[in-house]
């Protein structure tokens, strides 16, 4: 074997290594407390009187009131969940509990949930080689890429998330030639890096995921079944809408559209480790793989989900210091995020418009709600 071979899979199995001993470090799941009911039908709210409901208005405000900076200016809906009952909401004037609103990229972390879905009824091997019709000749070097490369933004393909260059890999995927198939256009690109090794954040990469679940499902009637039947209901996700393109792909990289309540309903699933009264939807290995941070990304992303693990070349968090490492989110443009914390058994959606680039105000109300809320239960 050539020594660039052998040296690719060594760090192909350091890599591996690297990953099962994170898994083993993560912080565990709390269980939903046996006083309240998980919310498939309504939530369990803290009542108004609650001192905690004052404490944490009085923080929420910063998003919704007075001068407030450029990544706060245009919130439209934030939802707090806490020991599994929601205890503060507020929402932007002409936006209510039952407006569905667009998740950009959060849309991810819901296609990861899909796939283990289709993991634990044995549809999709996530450490197989991705079935892409258009990399099957057994000369391209695509065809090593597996399906967890993709879900954790290594397969090397040359993508680029720039959302100002019309003519770029993203906004001709969404909005161009190839949004009849979103899926096709980005399998179509070629590789800059070799499989696993490299990480750089890539929507096209969700897409072609879900192009492969679509096929494995048995085409866009089956998928929107599946999502349905084996996701949204179960947890009673009652608004969620996902978009389709032309050839019955969900566009997983960028759209589902759901109300703030239902996004933390999502949140919850996850927070709970995939266990929905009493029902495991999603595997929580699989959980568990999305909140490991891959380590060329140096602890800023997992599988489908943002981190703030540690850097491991400096021990800061990814993100920011002033949250836990074990959060993990599921992230989109324009400040949307459904952020879910183990250690303080908590979800917070906060679903904004903006689009400038400083996010600390973001990350300072995060860290204040944090701050407001008790340990968890028997903590």
């Amino acid at each position: 074997m050539h020594a660039k071979s052998i040296g690719g899979l060594l760090l192909l199995l350091c890599l591996w290594f690297v990953t099962v001993a994170r898994a083993d470090e993560l912080v565990p799941f709390p269980a939903q407390r046996a006083d309240i009911p998980y919310p498939t039908e309504r939530w369990t709210e803290l009542d108004q009187a609650d001192p905690l409901r004052a404490r944490l208005n009085s923080i929420l405000d910063r998003a919704f009131t007075g001068v407030r900076p450029d990544s706060l200016a245009r919130t439209k809906a934030i939802v707090v969940v806490s020991g599994g009952q929601l205890v503060a909401e507020r929402y932007a004037d002409g936006i209510t509990r039952d407006t569905r609103l667009q998740s950009w990229s959060m849309a991810k972390s819901l296609l990861h949930a899909a796939l283990g879905a289709a993991i634990a009824e044995g549809k999709i091997d996530p450490h197989a080689t991705a079935a892409v019709p258009e990399w099957q000749a057994t000369s391209d070097p695509r065809s090593a890429i597996t399906l967890l490369q993709l879900a954790q933004m290594t397969s090397g393909l040359a993508f680029t998330e720039n959302y100002g260059d019309p003519h770029g890999e993203i906004m001709q995927m969404l909005f161009g030639a190839g949004r009849g198939d979103v899926g096709h256009a980005a399998a179509s690109l070629p590789l800059v890096h070799a499989p696993g090794i490299h990480w750089f954040y890539a929507s096209g990469s969700a897409n072609i995921l879900s192009r492969v679940l679509r096929d494995k499902l048995g085409g866009r009637d089956a998928y929107r079944s599946f999502l349905q039947t084996r996701l949204f209901d179960p947890i009673g996700m009652k608004s969620a809408v996902p978009e389709f393109d032309a050839s019955g792909t969900w566009i997983g990289s960028s759209y589902i559209h759901a109300t703030a309540r239902d996004f933390a309903r999502f949140g919850l699933l996850y927070l709970r480790g995939g266990m929905w009264d009493g029902k495991q939807i999603v595997p929580r290995e699989w959980i568990d793989t999305g909140r490991t941070p891959t380590l060329a990304s140096k602890g800023e992303y997992g599988a489908l989900f943002w981190l703030n693990a540690p850097n491991p070349d400096t021990g800061a968090p990814a993100t920011s210091a002033a949250l836990p490492t074990d959060t993990f989110c599921a992230r989109g443009f324009g400040g949307k995020l459904i952020a879910i914390v183990p250690s303080r058994d908590v979800v917070v959606v906060m679903l904004n418009a903006d689009y400038s680039d400083d996010v600390s105000p973001i990350i300072a109300l995060l860290a204040d709600v944090f701050a407001a809320l008790p340990q968890p239960h028997g903590a």
